[in-house]
């Protein structure tokens, strides 16, 4: 009888123990700077100072911000290639009722970032998990644009391969909504070369550079003349950069034409090579040539 009620005892002890821990453990997702170091919020700045251990993409980045605001805390390197052994590391320390906080180099994490995982796992633990609202690069570039965006779909980075990414792009062709992409400086120039033929060189779009810094430069022009003042450096092939696509204002249209062309491709490419057929069908469309390559290329695919 003793030993049953000491079973339910502990039963008891270990669901008070488990909820207990469970208020006492928080991961806060903190937003930081984009560039500027002073963007970062009052409610940011003291979630920081009072947090039990910093996770950071970067430890030395987010060393540079806290030694800025005067703050000194334990910080922990969490990144892309250490996030699936980092996991169990966090989780065992917000088990002990650590409050630790979740920071990336820029911006807001988990936009394209670490951190999924992390915050899944916190979930099915019954961890809570709070977000830090503040700065992003997608929203800032959103802020100043010129095509009176109301609708968008962010992207963030397109594939590193050029037939893949081609293939993402042919599929945003038809969207009539802005699209929000980020690009290193080491891709920037093929990426847009990628956008400019597979969209169209009159594609409208916004290039941010360099968001919030000394060097920041936003251009608003044709997709192809951006690329002549890139390679021309005008625009210098530094830093971070956002690209705001303009939305295809003709979208039905272009469908129409799309659907034509994917009626012209099922009679012809058993007759013909691949580009045989993309020559051919660029003599009866004003589709961007990369675009009839991608739709012709879908039935090459089924053979």
């Amino acid at each position: 009888m003793l030993t049953g009620c000491a079973a339910k005892l502990n039963l008891v002890r270990s669901i008070l123990s488990y909820f207990w821990i469970s208020t006492l453990s928080l991961l806060y997702i903190v937003a930081t700077p984009i560039g500027n170091l002073k963007d970062i919020t009052l409610r940011a700045l003291g979630v920081l100072a009072e947090v039990d251990l910093i996770l950071a993409e970067d430890t030395r980045v987010t060393q540079k911000l806290l030694t800025v605001h005067g703050i000194k805390k334990s910080l922990l390197s969490y990144h892309q290639h250490n996030a699936e052994q980092r996991d169990p590391q966090v989780l065992t320390k917000l088990a002990q009722g650590h409050r630790i906080a979740l920071v990336t180099d820029a911006g807001t994490p988990l936009i394209s970032d670490p951190g999924h995982s992390l915050v899944a796992r916190c979930r099915q633990n019954n961890i809570q998990v709070i977000p830090v609202p503040g700065a992003s690069a997608a929203i800032t570039a959103l802020s100043v644009n010129d095509f009176n965006v109301s609708r968008f779909s962010f992207e963030g980075y397109l594939a590193p391969k050029q037939t893949a990414r081609r293939q993402q792009l042919a599929r945003l062709a038809l969207n009539t909504q802005a699209t929000i992409l980020y690009e290193t400086k080491h891709r920037i120039i093929e990426v847009l070369e990628d956008i400019r033929d597979t969209l169209g060189a009159e594609r409208r779009i916004m290039l941010a550079r360099e968001l919030t810094k000394v060097h920041e430069q936003i251009v608003s022009a044709s997709v192809g003349e951006i690329v002549q003042q890139l390679h021309a450096q005008v625009i210098p092939c530094l830093g971070e950069f956002v690209i705001l696509l303009q939305g295809d204002s003709g979208a039905e249209t272009t469908q129409l034409e799309i659907n034509k062309m994917r009626i012209l491709f099922e009679c012809i490419c058993p007759l013909m090579s691949h580009r045989a057929a993309v020559e051919l069908a660029r003599t009866q469309s004003s589709l961007a040539k990369n675009l009839l390559y991608e739709l012709a290329a879908e039935y090459y695919h089924q053979s």
